[in-house]
């Protein structure tokens, strides 16, 4: 049977040569990136020039970006880094915000915060999972030292207005007369698809994942915007500018790279070919399943993402029967901690009760076909009306 994988949200595969990249840089960085000898210092030269490539793609220094081990240790440093640092700059009751809709790995460094007295406002969503920017102005506070805002959502794909956040937190600023607050955001899914330039976006911190972009898994980085005052929560970090233990791994390092020379070089290709498909997909789901309805506007979604909504049926049933039929997506985010409950994101744009049974999420990649969707809307439709009868009869 033909597999057909749509939750490329998840995790991406391996570009071919990307992998052929990391194979060669495997047997050709053989020393540890800090030796003296002649292995390290080829190694060290190894790891900078991926740090140059992804510097140039995001147009920032090369000292503002650090190597993590993915996208959740990023968004961590990102978010107790901030907070560590201006207590020790003397703020004893620091303020942060963040969206009702943030990856997982997020709120849980969050709630580890709330546990140590660090007070939190949640900035809510529209029913399409959008933040208003005018709302953050009457959240920011002379304490608040950090606002986190995801670029696009991992479950429904809403894609938030970065430049205007960016507006208000400069205004606030502005206002305290301080550093403070950072603005941060986890745009570990918009590498594929959206614009990565920090100074036009005007964040901070921004994290970023190579298991996300086609590039290996086990490693990512956070850019961190030069004067921004953040301290690790290692004890004993002497790599990566005192930020993080552990040799860097240069081979991941440059297949990383390599990814995201990838992914932007033919973005706007992409995006394009996505949107169709994924436009397609609606409609027939739409067309063909009775009580089914999209989360968002696919005007401000990411071009491969369609998050559904059926009434009727359970997304785990849904999840499962597709899976058999050769279809792989997913229920939620792969991330969450629980699986109890219902999805925080589709609580936070409104849909409550029945509704959140029947929730799945497609996220089309680079492989995906026409011949793909159609077989997909097919299926789904077919297995739908199959739950639904046996759901009645076991009424």
């Amino acid at each position: 049977m033909k597999r057909i994988y749509l939750d490329h949200a998840a995790a991406t595969p391996m570009d071919p040569d990307v992998l052929k990249t990391f194979v060669s840089a495997a047997r050709k960085y053989t020393g540890n990136a800090h030796a003296l000898h002649a292995e390290g210092v080829a190694s060290r030269k190894g790891l900078e020039t991926a740090r140059t490539q992804i510097a140039g793609v995001l147009g920032a220094h090369t000292d503002e970006l650090v190597f993590t081990s993915g996208a959740t240790e990023s968004n961590i440093l990102a978010i107790q880094g901030v907070v560590r640092a201006a207590r020790e700059a003397g703020i004893q009751n620091p303020h942060i915000i963040v969206s009702a809709i943030e990856h997982p790995s997020v709120l849980e460094a969050v709630r580890a915060l709330v546990a140590l007295g660090v007070k939190v406002d949640e900035l809510r969503v529209d029913t399409d999972g959008l933040v208003d920017p005018r709302a953050l102005r009457k959240l920011i506070t002379p304490e608040t030292v950090l606002v986190s805002v995801m670029y696009a959502n991992n479950e429904i794909g809403s894609v938030e207005p970065l430049h205007e956040i960016a507006k208000e937190v400069r205004h606030a600023r502005g206002m305290n007369a301080s550093l403070y607050p950072y603005f941060h955001t986890d745009a570990a899914q918009a590498m594929n698809y959206l614009d990565m330039n920090v100074l036009r976006l005007g964040v901070d911190l921004m994290t970023i994942s190579s298991g996300k972009t086609y590039g290996p898994y086990g490693i990512g980085a956070l850019f961190i915007k030069r004067g921004t005052k953040i301290k690790s929560f290692f004890s004993e970090g002497i790599h990566e500018g005192g930020r993080r233990p552990g040799t860097e791994a240069v081979p991941l390092a440059l297949s990383f790279a390599h990814a995201v020379l990838v992914a932007e070089k033919i973005k706007t290709k992409e995006s394009a070919r996505a949107a169709k498909l994924r436009n397609m997909l609606k409609e027939k789901i739409l067309e063909k399943i009775p009580d089914a309805t999209v989360n968002g506007n696919v005007e401000h979604l990411l071009p491969n993402m369609l998050s559904v909504t059926i009434l009727g049926v359970e997304s785990e049933a849904l999840v499962i029967y597709l899976d058999a039929g050769g279809v792989a997506v997913a229920g939620r985010s792969a991330c969450t901690t629980s699986l109890d409950g219902a999805s925080h994101v589709i609580l936070a744009i409104g849909k409550a009760g029945a509704v959140l049974s029947g929730t799945i999420r497609f996220s089309l990649g680079r492989g995906t076909t026409r011949e793909d969707i159609s077989y997909v809307a097919k299926e789904l439709s077919r297995i739908v009306a199959l739950l639904r009868g046996a759901g009645a009869v076991n009424k």
